[in-house]
């Protein structure tokens, strides 16, 4: 009988240090769980982000994400590498959310596309206006599309508004005519500005 009832304490104590295992690692994946992984439309993220905040009252002016835009297919028709795709935040809760992707023929040069609030482009025109020089404005799809070489960087970018935020996207390429990545910035532009609220 003594046999039987260490036999039964043994267990017990088993069963608790499982139990105790088991808690943990659901504490766990509860909580990588709350960080939200998909965008407005329930569309997943092409990657898994760690940063809870990744939506922000700092970007949150417009709920398009450009990470779910455009389909793997129509980015490869647009020359980038689907798989090379980045987050551009490298910190939680910062103001541009959004992706960055590797052009298939050159890993050196790239695009990014993201979302940060700001109340106008008139505005943001004017603010960015000793770091970009600016270029005469687009029109598509009746919408103004401000178009900008970064000085010191060689990049070129395009600028749309969407609700009470901007959308930037922005061209590197290494060793191309400025001319060559503003008509890539724009190609890119064009593909997505149909998916941006106004």
């Amino acid at each position: 009988m003594p046999g039987v009832i260490h036999h039964l304490t043994l267990i017990g104590c088993s069963t608790q240090t499982t139990g105790t295992i088991e808690s943990t690692n659901i504490a766990s994946v509860t909580a990588q769980s709350t960080i939200r992984q998909t965008d407005s439309s329930g569309t997943p993220l092409p990657f898994v982000t760690k940063f809870k905040d990744r939506w922000s009252d700092l970007n949150d002016g417009s709920p398009y994400e450009p990470c779910t835009a455009l389909t793997e297919q129509e980015l490869l028709s647009i020359g980038l590498a689907p798989d090379s795709v980045d987050d551009v935040a490298l910190a939680d809760h910062q103001t541009a959310r959004g992706c960055l992707w590797r052009f298939s023929n050159s890993p050196t040069s790239n695009l990014s596309q993201d979302v940060g609030n700001y109340s106008s482009l008139a505005r943001y025109k004017e603010e960015y206006a000793s770091t970009i020089d600016w270029q005469p404005d687009l029109f598509i799809d009746g919408r103004m599309v401000a178009i900008g070489i970064w000085l010191g960087q060689k990049s070129c970018v395009t600028n749309v508004q969407s609700g009470t935020a901007i959308v930037t996207t922005s061209v590197a390429v290494v060793g191309a005519p400025l001319s060559e990545k503003c008509a890539k910035a724009i190609a890119f532009t064009k593909a997505t500005i149909d998916k941006m609220p106004p």
